[in-house]
């Protein structure tokens, strides 16, 4: 501490660690689970408990939904983790651009998820549609990437199918 002044090197300073990881989403509702991902990953070993899950979900959403717009908005999340706490801040950037394809390389599609999950479920176009309430065109659209579910889609599919599976 020779930075410091003479005398207040006893002052009871305590320095300690913090790690901050952030990234930028594109704001659309494929990036909501790739967001969700993010913080479990930023924060393993911890496991979030469903009431945090829920607040996680809710504050994306949110923040999603005011950078959402003809301009490609985007939102931030930054983690920061404490010696003894964690902060997760979910912050929308609409008078950003995002300019990437994918938010995060290698991350599964939401066309991708769906599939999975129909596959696991033994279901077809026909009847996850019917249970999500979306015609066999949308479904398809979305299995195949042409589309992504608008957020009122995306909350039915998570409804019936359940949010994407923590890494």
């Amino acid at each position: 501490m020779s930075d410091l002044p003479p005398g207040d090197a006893d002052h009871g300073l305590f320095v300690a660690p913090v790690v901050v990881v952030s990234h930028t989403f594109p704001a659309r509702p494929g990036a909501l689970p790739d967001a969700e991902l993010f913080v479990r990953e930023a924060l393993e070993p911890v496991v979030l408990e469903q009431a945090e899950s829920a607040a996680l979900y809710d504050a994306i959403t949110a923040a999603m939904l005011a950078a959402a717009g003809p301009d490609n908005g985007a939102f931030d999340v930054t983690v920061r983790i404490f010696a003894d706490d964690v902060e997760v801040e979910v912050l929308h950037g609409a008078s950003r651009r995002w300019l990437g394809t994918s938010p995060r390389a290698g991350d599964e599609p939401f066309g991708a998820w769906l599939e999975a999950v129909l596959a696991r479920q033994g279901l077809s176009q026909e009847a996850a549609a019917q249970q999500v309430g979306v015609s066999v065109r949308t479904i398809s659209r979305w299995l195949h990437g042409d589309t992504e579910p608008r957020l009122r889609d995306l909350r039915r599919v998570h409804a019936v199918f359940g949010p994407p599976a923590a890494g």
